[in-house]
């Protein structure tokens, strides 16, 4: 049984690395604070899952300073279009 467990662990922690090597480059700039896994009472919102365009609108809003931000504005303009919309795709096809 044990044996089970940890084979099943192992192919789950393979499943999130394969899941985290196909992030486009500057996803790991969101991943430090937005978890693609659910966390328990995070003021952070969870954005897997969310829709791409909404997504790619958020961080446009960021970048232009449309929208208020402490941190996401300067993390945004990091950014360029092309990348945004690679940043948006890829986390609105993670799991909700």
């Amino acid at each position: 049984m044990r044996l089970l467990l940890s084979a099943l662990a192992s192919i789950l922690l393979l499943a999130g690395a394969a899941g985290a090597a196909d992030a486009p480059a500057g996803a790991s700039s969101c991943t430090g604070c937005h978890a693609v896994q659910a966390v328990p009472d995070s003021a952070i919102p969870r954005i897997a899952g969310r829709p791409a365009a909404e997504l790619v609108r958020f961080l446009h809003d960021y970048r232009s300073g449309a929208a208020p931000s402490s941190v996401m504005g300067r993390i945004a303009k990091g950014f360029d279009d092309a990348q945004i919309d690679a940043i948006a795709a890829w986390f609105a096809a993670q799991p909700p």
